[in-house]
């Protein structure tokens, strides 16, 4: 078990509604599989969000909550900031603010020996075709449509880890920017900041945690101090999540359950996801 560290990422996405994935350099955490612009927060991260702090509540305020406003801005920077030193797209911060969107917290499990605590934001960015991508973060970069990755990844032409494969789906559902727009500002507007802490079973299954999952434990062995009090907090305040996968044949069949927990992101994939190797596109509700 390790300490989470704070990172950030993007999620670029044009109104074709084709995202941009970076494959990321062999040497470097996570190398060979596809991911978003994204990285750790560095000490300038936090410098210049606090320089600009009233610029950013203007636009998310709404999102904060009293465990999250320490880092949120400091998250935002630091997922402009790498997308712009990945891609070399010169984002302006400042003209940002008020079109980037919260998408999901995802917190890597405890077993793994780096850890991280990844908020990912959303940005709808059109006419960058061709990049000229940083060759020491990244080996090549897609823009390709959520389902067409995901089918690259079910016919083992691409590598993603979980958080790139789970939101691939949950975009995969939403279907159109104005959806995922739709979704962002409807509902609970904490949903997008709550820590998704997952945790992988025996049998293959993916933990948000549900019952079968000892809360109990997942609190006594968390090593990260202020996650381990947000934890605490969270499921306190509200109730424990009922989310899991049940993978079966190298993913030909893939079912979500949702239980009690419906304003998270993943209350999108209830049912079956895929079947007999083909992906299900059902009708998002809001």
């Amino acid at each position: 078990m390790s300490i989470c560290r704070r990172s950030a990422a993007l999620i670029l996405i044009r109104d074709d509604f084709n995202v941009l994935l970076l494959k990321r350099n062999n040497d470097l955490s996570f190398g060979g599989s596809f991911a978003f612009p994204g990285g750790v927060l560095e000490e300038t991260d936090y410098k210049l969000a606090q320089a600009d702090s009233q610029q950013i509540q203007q636009s998310h305020l709404k999102y904060y909550c009293h465990q999250t406003h320490s880092w949120y801005d400091s998250s935002l920077i630091a997922a402009i900031r790498e997308t712009t030193e990945e891609t070399n797209i010169q984002l302006d911060y400042k003209q940002l603010y008020s079109q980037i969107k919260p998408f999901m917290r995802i917190i890597t499990p405890q077993m793994m020996k780096k850890r991280y605590d990844t908020q990912f934001f959303i940005l709808n960015l059109n006419n960058y075709e061709a990049l000229n991508i940083n060759k020491n973060e990244s080996i090549s970069y897609e823009w390709n449509t959520p389902v067409g990755f995901l089918e690259k990844f079910i016919s083992n032409q691409i590598s993603l880890f979980p958080p790139i494969f789970l939101q691939l789906l949950i975009l995969k559902q939403l279907g159109s920017y104005k959806n995922i727009l739709t979704f962002i500002d409807s509902g609970d507007s904490l949903k997008h900041t709550y820590p998704h802490i997952f945790q992988f079973s025996k049998k293959g299954i993916l933990n948000y945690p549900d019952p079968n999952y000892d809360l109990q434990k997942l609190q006594e062995s968390e090593q990260t101090d202020y996650l381990k009090n947000e934890i605490k907090v969270k499921y306190n305040q509200l109730e424990r999540s009922d989310f899991r996968f049940e993978l079966e044949g190298n993913l030909q069949r893939l079912t979500g359950h949702v239980g009690k927990f419906q304003n998270s992101p993943l209350a999108f994939l209830n049912g079956e996801v895929v079947k007999d190797g083909q992906f299900i596109q059902n009708k998002p509700k809001f």
